[in-house]
């Protein structure tokens, strides 16, 4: 998984059944799997597994499509026209007021790179692509997820997928009789051979498998599936009500097993995909929990109360707005009003208005959505039409926005490198002679932010160089791995066991080290877990304080194995976080209050912050003899950590320092320890 990734994706749920009778349980499992996500987003943590719920949504959507498309080839009546023709009015008019509010929503209430954000993100939405995007555009230092107005787009581009290709593959195997008599069996084949390809993308792609349709297929099919069981079983009312509570426990049991540390998806999904398929199959129609109005208006409202719940949980985050209790009630009440005004007005009402037999209201309709998607895409070029929203602004205020803009991309690693190398996911960069063993520098990207620094020191010195053994988001310590990066603690074990004998005089580690710890972050452990053999081990640390304990009792025990080769070793603390100092933060407030000037952030405050790790750090480097270097010593002035350098940001995002700004003499007190081979201190300046 992407990636990425603190906040797990929503999905929006599936359309209606068209024509098919209300069924009171089904409907009860769509309010059923709304509430889990929402709860997974506005719970803080404490409903980890609640995007269990996306899966739920797919058994149903597969469940229905299936009964549409071959109760319609068994009657003689499906055709392909009415079947898209309905998906379209189901789902197409509810996205589309979506797309154009939130595009005028950033147009007039976000600033221009936040509007432009949101802005190139909405075509892929409209044109039922955004999963394709996603997939392909993750990695280490990718948007925030919280911060893309249209994530939970992706499951709705699956689906709409699925609605292409669903109907084409069951009227061809319809139309040749031997596949005809063989269709459940085909279908539960193909199920199978999808299922197997998610497991194998966990281990090559998990990013890839989670976003794309042929690694979900097999949920969406399975729901399918139900439709020859409920047929074929002959049960009783209380063998069926059974049947029906059994399924929603084995979603409870997945929810409670999905958590932000799961891989997804993976065997753990039959769990939830499953219980909604007993559910489905169990064919209690009418369930008195289901029938509550509450649960009945949820369910009704879910696609349009899921295509609003992202963009509020989105500007929470964009306002950093801590999400307590009381604020998640608001925003769940913002959710629910504004999924239920968009189902009464335009599920219900415009959708009906514009697919009368009239074909100017249908010219009108598509209109609508051409002129929005024409919008968006004339939002690109111009930043998010900044030129426009700044006309009256002052040449200072330009350049700093310009600025804050060319700050994000100012990033030079792995460009600098003499020499780069990448084995799984260790990077080796090389600067200066690749065979000088003076210096190892091994850390996560915090460590690869150091590079341009000594991208020429060595220039003219044979036998000068610094060598990098870097893994962006991994804490450089053997056998510990994190979210998202499960094979980080057997990385970082070959590593280290390389470093033993590669003869280097020093080896120096950085990392950002109170990130991995976290107690804030959605897993209630943090981001980092202690495993044996890079896997999550099945006995581990029970509180976050005893996985952070262990983990630097592992690293003091790596710093041991490096001495005893003859290694000095050296410990390169955090150094501070951009906080306000994150161009993106700047250029909002440049462009609201006009603010050029950003006063530094206090040390101390950094310090109490990050105080566990570094008196865990300190320990180490004490019990072990290692040197420690305290960065903010060379970074702040007393208690002052600047954001900025002679009117231009230091940071290239939330708290990696800008390759321009690594020449400055502040970051000298690098040279001694890191290039203490180079002719001249601070060559590199």
């Amino acid at each position: 998984m992407a990636t990425t990734a603190a906040v797990r994706p929503a999905a929006v749920a599936p359309p209606a059944a068209g024509r098919e009778a209300f069924r009171s349980d089904i409907n009860g499992l769509r309010a059923l799997a709304v509430a889990l996500v929402m709860a997974f987003h506005l719970g803080r943590g404490h409903v980890g597994g609640g995007f269990a719920g996306v899966d739920v949504f797919f058994a149903i959507s597969g469940y229905l499509m299936t009964r549409i498309i071959v109760g319609g080839l068994e009657g003689g009546r499906f055709g392909l026209h009415g079947f898209y023709l309905a998906r379209v009015k189901r789902i197409v008019p509810a996205l589309a007021v979506l797309c154009a509010g939130l595009w005028l929503f950033g147009a007039t209430l976000l600033d221009p790179w936040t509007f432009e954000r949101l802005a190139s993100n909405l075509p892929y939405a409209l044109l039922f692509i955004s999963n394709f995007m996603f997939a392909n555009h993750g990695g280490y230092f990718a948007e925030d997820a919280r911060a893309n107005w249209f994530l939970h787009t992706w499951s709705l581009a699956v689906e709409w997928q699925f609605y292409l290709l669903y109907p084409l593959f069951l009227l061809a195997l319809w139309r040749w009789a031997p596949a005809r008599r063989r269709l459940w069996l085909i279908l539960a084949l193909v199920g199978a051979g999808s299922f197997a390809l998610a497991l194998a993308a966990l281990a090559h792609n998990a990013t890839l498998g989670f976003y794309m349709l042929p690694t979900r297929a097999w949920e969406l099919i399975l729901g399918g599936l139900c439709v020859p069981l409920e047929r074929r079983l002959a049960l009783g009312g209380g063998a069926r009500l059974a049947l029906h509570v059994g399924g929603l426990l084995l979603i409870a049991v997945g929810v409670v097993i999905a958590g932000p540390d799961a891989p997804w998806p993976s065997a753990l999904t039959l769990a939830p995909v499953g219980g909604a398929a007993l559910v489905i199959a169990a064919n209690a129609r009418r369930t008195f929990w289901a029938e509550n109005p509450v649960v009945a208006g949820l369910g009704r409202a879910s696609y349009s109360i899921y295509l609003w719940h992202w963009p509020i949980v989105v500007w929470l985050y964009d306002q950093r707005v801590q999400v307590t209790w009381p604020v998640a009630a608001a925003a769940l009440v913002g959710m629910i009003g504004l999924g239920l005004a968009t189902y009464w007005l335009i599920e219900r009402r415009l959708t009906a208005w514009l697919f009368a037999p009239k074909p100017w209201r249908w010219a009108m309709g598509a209109g609508a959505a051409v002129v929005t998607l024409a919008l968006a895409l004339a939002s690109i070029p111009t930043h998010g039409l900044e030129a426009l929203r700044t006309l009256g602004a002052s040449p200072q205020v330009h350049a700093a926005l310009a600025d804050d803009r060319r700050a994000m991309n100012d990033w030079a690693y792995p460009a600098v490198c003499a020499r780069h190398t990448v084995q799984g996911p260790l990077e080796l960069c090389q600067l200066g002679d690749p065979a000088a063993r003076q210096v190892l520098l091994i850390g996560d990207s915090h460590a690869q932010e150091f590079a341009p620094r000594y991208a020429h020191a060595f220039d003219g010195h044979p036998g000068a160089g610094l060598t990098m053994l870097t893994i962006s988001g991994c804490i450089p310590i053997p056998g510990v791995s994190g979210r998202g990066a499960q094979g980080c603690g057997r990385a970082w074990r070959s590593a280290y066991q390389s470093a033993q004998g590669a003869g280097f005089s020093r080896v120096a580690v950085i990392a950002a080290w109170q990130l991995y710890f976290d107690p804030t972050d959605t897993s209630p452990f943090g981001l980092a877990w202690i495993d044996a053999d890079g896997n999550p081990a099945t006995s581990r640390p029970r509180s976050l304080a005893a996985i952070a304990d262990a983990a630097y009792a592992r690293l003091a025990d790596a710093v041991r194995g490096l001495q005893a080769r003859g290694s000095q070793v050296v410990l390169i603390g955090s150094t501070p976080r951009a906080g306000a100092g994150d161009p993106h933060a700047l250029y909002v407030s440049t462009f609201w209050r006009g603010q050029v000037d950003v006063p530094p952030q206090s040390r101390a405050a950094f310090e109490a912050g990050a105080a566990d790790d570094r008196r865990r750090l300190a320990w180490v480097a004490r019990t072990t003899g290692a040197t420690l270097v305290d960065p903010l010593d060379g970074l702040c002035d007393g208690d002052a950590c600047p954001l900025e350098q002679n009117g231009r940001a230091l940071y290239k995002d939330h708290g990696h320092f800008r390759a321009s700004m690594m020449t400055s003499p502040r970051f000298a007190f690098l040279d001694r320890w890191l290039a203490p081979q180079a002719a001249r201190p601070g060559a590199a300046r």
